[in-house]
């Protein structure tokens, strides 16, 4: 079996660095704005999971009762936070080291170093 070549999965691990602290970097400037699905909350967060505004509709002040909004704005805080998260990996997925999408890299990473010693030679 051909040895990999090691020198050319260091640039690419470099690449995929320098484009994910790139994208680290930028995600405070992000923003992703998510309401629940009424529209009586509207949330604000940040690339780097910053809360940076609620806003709750007049309207939800009249028909939904204190403890139903608290769960609406809590519910629609953790789904901004999943948008950001889908983002960040969508981004890592991108990414590319060898054969392998940067994200299943940081989810399995003893997957990847299995497949590169594979049949290389012990001393």
């Amino acid at each position: 079996m051909q040895r990999p070549d090691l020198s050319a999965l260091a640039r690419q691990m470099t690449s995929a660095m320098t484009a994910a602290v790139e994208f680290a970097e930028g995600a405070a400037h992000r923003r992703h704005v998510v309401s629940s699905p009424d529209g009586e909350v509207t949330v604000e967060m940040s690339g780097a999971r910053e809360l940076l505004d609620i806003r709750i509709d007049p309207r939800a002040r009249r028909t939904v009762d204190n403890l139903t909004l608290g769960e609406l704005v809590t519910e629609t805080i953790r789904a901004a936070g999943r948008q950001v998260d889908e983002a960040r990996q969508e981004l890592l997925d991108s990414l590319r080291i060898g054969d392998h999408a940067v994200g299943d890299v940081l989810r399995d990473p003893l997957r990847l170093v299995s497949r590169l010693t594979e049949g290389t030679p012990r001393p």
